[in-house]
Parts: structure tokens; sequence; C-alpha cells
């Protein structure tokens, strides 16, 4: 096709600048990107519009950056449509700034002041500056064709609006080489279970996997606990047994903690209705084996097998290796039932393996690259697609476009520093939360203190992260089961904001008191931390002194077709002064009202505007505000089912002819209450219940109603 302003939809975006048309006639000017009108701009009046041209706009070339701009004589306020492909979402262009709350999303919102939105199928970020604008848009809506668009408001004049284009953006400008959204994407549904690891480190048996399934099958499956995943123990050591064998035969043949093998295992999860999880690493333990298979191996100047520092023997990562030696246990353990895998010890193989080669001269940094992501393929093709892959520990480049999950933390553990490492990790990694991966900052050790175990069971759930528990099973006693209970499963949180990541803060801070060697014989015992030590291991960065040091502020704003709000989360890494928070920090209207209920103090916090009085909080405590704007009529604005009160238990509500009518879907035999917010002139005339027993409680605007669940689905309606 000759017809110049043809431009096919590339299964690659182009990295290439976005073509712009003016119709004079219309006053309309589009720029189109990728076979589509990305930016369409409806310009009224009849001044001379000034205007970038094509690739007079481009300000970079590798990695590439388009900027527009458009100016006029006059202030004027015109709409915009920005067209986009079946997956996209709101994203503020840069992280969180001091004092703003790191944000989250869930659904497709619009978010007062986030000036971008990320377009995950294409790779592209736009956004927008210099200009006073507002969302026309609520939230992104779907096309016939599937496509997404959104529209906003923007007040041009003589001073430039300026919109900046970043093609292939996590892949060119923030170095994630392997991001391509078009040709993979992680599965991004939540993910929740138990690991053995640090409730029996290396002496896990069957008979404990055995009582575990059936406590978790009993407790927590109906709450969304999906997993119980075996770590370290299972394996026949050395690997591999048989040095003259494959090293697939020591995963694939269990030792005698688990006489019923992998089949055993796999059904006794099952049996209580979950799925099984399995650990494996990348080590080679047996020394005969480096004798007889040597060629199998990462070889030293030396000519002799290399010993990594935290690792033993290395795989070499040849095609013949992972095919006599890796592929099979990952096809094995597969086709034995298990379909989550924890995939250990690859950073050693990586950085204390391929790194030391090439720093021996041995092998180029590219052929490092490639080996190592040749193993993390074949581990890939041999579980299948439908399998969860999780790669364990750090965030390692070359895994993303492979894996579901990657660990961004160390090990984790029930004291201060292992909990508080969970917190500020899943913040500075937030931007990659379910655009490379799922993030993962490691197994929640819900038996540390009490309101510790609130604060990281709470933020996990909110920010979506991998919520695996691992503590023996006397440690969840009534009050930590009702946490654990009322933060599951987790939400579907997209990062709302992106950029590099901010170096300016110590990591894995943990190791300040513990060293750096992991204790291998033992799970590790909570212990007390004084506030000297907790704010020397904070470090000293450019945040620390505000009200709200960086990790400990959060907003996720949730969007179902029933309702809208926003979950406001603050956790203390250090202690947190009481302060005022205002709405312009949360990407909430300062112009509008909002509804606030404190979660965990089960308390009506009030009608707010610009800002709230949050209360201080003392080391490790948490708070949770749900923040519902305002309405004419009667609405939902919290309940006990679950931390997000609740995108987890209310499946409808509709207001009609003067009836509230909510869908439940809840959990048989359990009792939960729901808040609503009741506007003066309105009279509770009547409530309705099916499949549930209701009770309720009036007093001013607020309503309480305790909702008795016989079935797993009930409905509520309450006449006015």
């Amino acid at each position: 096709m000759n017809n110049k302003n043809f431009h096919p939809i590339l299964n690659e975006p182009p990295i290439a600048h976005a073509l712009h048309k003016w119709d004079e006639e219309n006053r309309i000017l589009t720029y189109e990107y990728n076979g589509r009108n990305i930016i369409t701009m409806e310009i009224g009046g009849d001044d001379e519009v000034g205007f970038r041209h094509g690739s007079d706009g481009n300000l970079q070339n590798i990695p590439f950056v388009q900027q527009l701009y458009v100016m006029l004589d006059r202030p004027i306020k015109s709409k915009v449509t920005l067209l986009l492909s079946s997956d996209a979402i709101n994203m503020k262009p840069n992280r969180a700034k001091q004092e703003e709350a790191i944000i989250g999303q869930v659904g497709r919102p619009t978010m007062n002041g986030v000036n971008g939105v990320y377009d995950i199928n294409q790779d592209l970020l736009i956004d927008w500056n210099g200009c006073d604008w507002r969302w026309i848009s609520e939230k992104f809506e779907e096309n016939e064709d599937k496509t997404l668009k959104v529209e906003l408001e923007i007040e041009l004049g003589p001073k430039p609006l300026f919109i900046n284009l970043r093609m292939q953006y996590y892949r060119k400008h923030l170095g994630y080489s392997y991001h391509k959204p078009w040709e993979f994407r992680p599965n991004l549904k939540p993910l929740t279970g138990w690991c053995s690891w640090e409730a029996f480190r290396r002496d896990v048996t069957q008979e404990n996997i055995e009582e575990v399934s059936k406590f978790f099958g009993k407790h927590l499956r109906d709450y969304g606990l999906e997993y119980i995943q075996i770590d370290d123990g299972f394996q026949n050591m050395p690997l591999p047994l048989d040095p003259k064998g494959s090293l697939a035969e020591g995963w694939l043949n269990t030792n005698k903690q688990f006489p019923k093998g992998h089949s055993g295992a796999v059904k006794s999860i099952e049996e209580e209705g979950l799925k099984a999880g399995i650990w494996t690493n990348a080590n080679i333990t047996n020394e005969e084996f480096a004798k007889e298979q040597s060629q199998f191996l990462i070889k030293g100047n030396d000519g002799k097998p290399m010993i990594g520092e935290w690792i033993d023997y290395l795989i070499d990562c040849s095609e013949e290796a992972l095919d006599k030696h890796i592929a099979p246990f990952y096809k094995g353990l597969k086709g034995y039932g298990y379909d989550y895998f924890k995939t250990d010890a690859i950073r050693h193989l990586l950085l204390d393996g391929l790194h030391e080669a090439v720093r021996q001269g041995l092998m180029t940094n590219e052929d490092a690259e490639n080996k190592f992501r040749a193993y993390m393929k074949c581990a890939r093709e041999n579980i299948g697609d439908d399998a969860y892959f999780l790669a364990s520990w750090g965030i390692l480049s070359e895994v993303v476009g492979l894996v579901d999950a990657c660990r961004i933390a160390m090990d984790a553990n029930p004291t201060w520093a292992g909990i508080r490492m969970q917190i500020v990790e899943s913040a500075r990694w937030f931007h990659t939360q379910r655009i490379l991966f799922l993030i993962d900052p490691d197994h929640i050790c819900a038996r540390t203190n009490i309101e510790w175990a609130r604060s990281i069971c709470s933020l996990v759930s909110l920010s979506g992260g991998l919520y695996m528990l691992s503590d023996p099973l006397e440690n969840y006693d009534k009050d930590r089961l009702d946490i654990i209970q009322r933060t599951l499963p987790t939400l579907k949180t997209f990062t709302g904001e992106t950029g590099n990541i901010d170096l300016t803060y110590p990591a894995f801070t943990w190791t300040k008191l513990h060293g750096f060697a992991v204790p291998r014989e033992n799970p590790v015992a909570t212990e007390d931390i004084t506030i000297e030590d907790a704010i020397n291991m904070a470090g000293n960065y450019e945040s620390m002194d505000d009200n709200h040091p960086f990790s400990s502020l959060w907003n996720i704003h949730i969007d179902r077709e029933y309702r809208r709000w926003s979950i406001l989360g603050r956790f203390a890494t250090v202690p947190l002064k009481e302060s005022n928070v205002y709405f312009k920090d949360l990407g909430l209207d300062n112009l509008k009202e909002y509804l606030a209920f404190d979660f965990w103090e089960k308390k009506y916090l009030g009608r707010i505007k610009e800002s709230i009085n949050c209360r201080a909080l003392d080391l490790g405590n948490c708070q949770i505000i749900s923040l519902t704007e305002v309405k004419e009529h009667p609405q939902v604005i919290a309940s006990t089912r679950h931390v997000s009160m609740d995108d987890v238990s209310i499946k409808s509500q509709n207001w009609i002819n003067n009836t509230l009518i909510l869908d439940l879907e809840g959990i048989k035999n359990t009792k939960e209450e729901y808040v609503f917010h009741i506007p003066k002139g309105y009279t509770v005339e009547n409530i309705k219940s099916t499949n549930s027993n209701v009770s309720y409680d009036l007093c001013d605007e607020l309503l309480k109603v305790i909702v008795e669940f016989d079935h797993s689905d009930a409905k509520i309606e309450i006449e006015f």
C-alpha cells in the first residue's frame, strides 16, 4: 500500500515518533502512533495554533523521547482524548516525592493530579505538563474493538502545554531489556499461601505438610489461601545423589522425611482443597559429581570446577547440561502435580558463578547473561505457561519476560529488621508491580509482634504482593488468625507510579543487626528492638525527618462498577507523628468531601475536606483508612471482612427507588459488619436479607448492619 497516511498496528510497537495531523476546518489536532490516533485535541476558537510537527519534537533518540507542545495566544479549554490498547492505566510519570503517598490502583480509575497514562501492551508512557487540566473521564472506557479511551480537559494558552511520549518505556528507558509485553505477560492473579521454610527449615516432613494442609484447609482456604509450598528439606542429598547420574534424581526422589514421595505430598495438599507448590535451587553439592561430570560445570581459570561464594558447584548452562540435568526435574515435578515453582539460588548462579567467570576473563558479559537466561528459559518451558513461576531472590533483570513473580528482598523473618525490610523493599520496587511481575517481599512471619504482623499483612494485601505465610502452626493464635483472615485474599493492585529506583536509602537493612549469614538450623526467633536501633537501622535519607518518610504513606485507589473509593495506609517504619495528610498528595480531589473510616480501630472519622488529621503511630504500627466521596444518597463505606473495605465480599451495590441493594459473597457460618453512610433526610424503614440473618444499629449518619451468612452468598436490601 502506497498511501503514506496508512500505518499498520505492529505487534512490536515501533521506536518512532508520533505523526501529527492538523484538521484546519474542524480545528482538531491528532498524533498517530502505531496505527492509532493516540492523542486527539479539539481546539475551539479561531486563534492560530502553534504545535510540534512530527520529528521536530524529538528530544532524545536513544532511548527515544518525543516532546509535543501546543500554544495559543489566548486561554481556551480543549478536550483531549487518548486512545490506547486494550491494557492501559493511569500512571504518575515519577515516583512518590516527599510527603506524597505511593499510589496504587485496582481497576482502571483516573486519579486526581496523576498526569500520565501507561499503555502496558505497547510499553508506552505519555505524560502532560505545563497547563491546568482535569479529568473528564472517571475511568478508562472500553471501545467496541477492546481498545481503551480516556478524556481530559486542558486549558491551553500562551504558556505551552507539553506532552512527553516515551516509546518502549520500561524496556529502553528503565533498562528492563527483556520486557516485551507484546510477547509475554506474567500471571496477574493475586497469590496467597503458606511456605514451610520459616516454620520447619530443613526438618520439614510429610507429616508436617499433612497437618498444615488440614489446618489451612479448615481455617483459611475459604478466605482465599490457595497454596501450600514445600521448601528446602525434601530432596535427596547430596545433589546429585549419584555422581554419574542426573541432577534431577535428587529432586524427584524424596528423602526419608517424605516417605510417600511427591505424589503423597501433593495428594495430602489437594485433599484439603489447596494447591501444591515446590522449592528448588540451582546448587550442586556432590563433590564426586564435579569429578565425574565436570564437562557440565563452570570452570575457573585454573581449569577446575568453580565453587561459588554462596553456592557450591555451578551448572554451566550449556544446552547439553540443561537438557540432562535441569529440564528433567522441572518437567518431573510438574508431572507430580505441582503448579507453583519457587526457584532459588539463581542469584548466586549469576553473581557468584557466571559473573565470576566474566571477572576471570573466561566469558563475556553477554555470554553470562545469555547462559543465565537459558537456565530460566529451560525452567519455564518445562513447567509450562500455566504454572506459576517465582524467581528468588533479588531483582534480576534477566528474569523479566519469563517469571510471574520476583522476590525483592532477602530472607524475611519475624524480627523488626526483617519486617521493615519487607515494607521498604515493597515501596522501592512498587513501580514494577504487575508491569514486570508480581513483587514478592518474601514470606510473612505472623508470629512477630502482633502490631508488626498487622502492618505487614495489611501492606502486602493492599499493595497486591505475593502473600505467603511461614510459621509453625502453634503460632497461629486467634488474634493472628483474625489478622490473616481480614487481609486475605490480596488485591489485584497495579502500580500507579513509575520511574527509576531510588538508591538514596539502604537496602536489606535487616543485615545491620543480623549479619549476612542466614541461620540454617532453626527458624528465626522473634525479638524486641529499641527505638535507637530502629532509627539507626533506617539510615539517613532525604525524607527521613518528614511526617511520612519514604515507604510509610500509601493510597490504593479502587474502582468497581458499583463503587469507587481509596484506602489510605500509614506504616510506621519509624515512629510517625500526628499529622495532616493532604488530599492532593493522595491523588484525591481537594474540592470534594470524603467519608473516612479506620479499619483496625473500627472507627468512623467523619466527613473530611482537603486533608485528614492522622494519629501518631508507634514503631511498626499501621493505620488503614477508607476514603469514599460523599454522595447524596446512602452508600456503603466500610466492612469488617477485608482490609480493603471491601473489594472482596461486596459484589454489587445499587440505589434503586429509595432502596440500597447489596449482593455479598461471604463465608458460610461467619458474621461480618457493613457500615453505611446515611445522609440527612433519609430514614431507614426496613432491612431485608436473603441467605443471611441481619441486625443493625443506627447512630446519627452511620448505619451498622451485622450480617450472619447462612450461605456463601447473600443479598441485603435497605429501604428508606
